[in-house]
Order: C-alpha cells, then structure tokens, then sequence
C-alpha cells in the first residue's frame, strides 16, 4: 500500500499567508532526486497532481524514485502564472525560488539533482522559470504547456500590466532570442488539445533557435486521462531514460 502524500502549511513571507505544500517521500533511507510539479489554472494548491495524477504513485513505480513536491500558485486569481506580479497580487516565483524549494531541501531527504514539470499554466511556468534561474533545474518537462503567454491573459483582465508590468521578462520566446538557455527539455501535447498549435509552433521555435528537446504527441485531450499517462514518461525523461 503505497502511502497518500502529505499536506504540509508553509509559511510564505513573501505572500504575507500561509500556503499549502504537498509531498510524497518513497520509502526507504534515500536521499532521492527532487521533483517539483506545477499546477495549472484549474488547480489552486498542487493537489490535483497527486488525487488525479497519481504522481506519487507513477513515483513509487519508476526505476529511480523521487521526493515529490507539488506547490500552491498562491491561488491568486484564476491563475498565478508561476510569476511575481507588478502590482503585488501575488509572488508566485519568490514563493516557489525562495521559500518552497529552500524549504524541501532542508525537511526532506533530496540528493541535488532537482527536476521540476509542469501542465498547461503549469508548463508555461516550468519553462519560464528554468530560463529565468539558469543552473537551478537539471530538467524540465512541459505537458499540455504553452510558451505565450497570451494564453495567461485569457483569465485575468489587463495581465500583461497587472503580472509583468509592461516587462517581458517573462515570455520565454524573449528569453529565448536573448539567449537564455533551457536544462535538458521535453514537450508533449496531446492531439485532440487545443494547445497543440501553441506546441507545434513551440516545438518550431526551439529547433529554429537551435535549443536541443525532445517533442511528442499523444493521444488525448486537455485533461486529467491525459496528465496521469504522461507522469511515468517525465519521470523516465528526468531520470535520463
């Protein structure tokens, strides 16, 4: 019986709230590689990725289990975008940089290597994230993601100045032609998602720009069916499989 993952309340400072964490140690001594998950819109405190997902589970089965992390967004709105925003909504990117990954390094039992995926808003977050903080990511996985961020703005009013400020310091296509450069990166998209234009042209850009990532498409749609089957895939990619 493989044990259900625990919801820890971590105290975020840079929020000004307590917010949610919840994680999945396998069992045994370790230490285990560390994977952080990143949720999308339609989650507000990580917990999709293990009650739909199954994550923890895929985890327990895989060839070189891992520490599972799954963070809050900090709930703001109808999605955080996995950023700090300019008007002070909410700190997304401190809260998970600075406090949640701090956090889990000291309270669970990780080896350095740090791998971090994410679904839809999710996706769009891990690539982002991995480019803004090179070095930090040994991996990272996208699953139903996007890289622009017009998506965002599909549910929250005036983004663009309310997030970012007019910057674009947070449209990974910019950060991209600047230069910044991905860990090892998979993309996947399942055929029947409204995404897979947005991946398509993703997939386009990076081996136009030359960045090294593997693509795939599945069947399947927007949706939990599709995630839970894409888990054991990025744990099999992280791992180096």
């Amino acid at each position: 019986m493989i044990a259900e993952p625990s919801r820890h309340s971590l105290h975020s400072a840079s929020n000004r709230r307590r917010l949610p964490v919840w994680t999945w140690t396998p069992p045994g001594p370790g230490p285990f590689p560390l994977l952080v998950l990143l949720h999308g819109v339609y989650d507000a405190d990580g917990s999709g990725w293990w009650r739909l997902a199954r994550a923890h589970e895929a985890s327990a089965a895989s060839a070189r289990p891992c520490v599972v992390v799954m963070p809050s967004d900090t709930g703001a709105e109808l999605g955080s975008g996995w950023c700090d925003w300019a008007d002070g909504t909410a700190a997304a990117e401190t809260h998970l940089m600075e406090e949640v990954l701090p956090w889990a390094r000291a309270e669970l039992p990780v080896t350095d290597e740090l791998w971090l995926s994410g679904l839809s808003m999710g996706g769009y977050g891990a690539i982002t994230l991995a480019l803004r903080h090179p070095g930090v990511f040994d991996s990272v996985a996208s699953t139903s993601g996007f890289l622009d961020p017009q998506r965002l703005f599909t549910f929250v009013p005036e983004a663009a100045d309310r997030m970012w400020g007019g910057s674009a310091s947070h449209d990974p296509r910019t950060l991209l032609h600047q230069g910044a450069e991905p860990p090892r990166l998979a993309l996947d998209c399942g055929t029947g998602d409204d995404l897979l234009a947005d991946n398509r042209t993703a997939t386009g850009l990076l081996t136009d720009l030359g960045v090294a990532h593997t693509y795939t498409e599945h069947p399947g749609g927007h949706d939990w069916d599709y995630w839970r089957a894409r888990v054991p895939e990025h744990l099999a990619f992280h791992a180096g499989a």
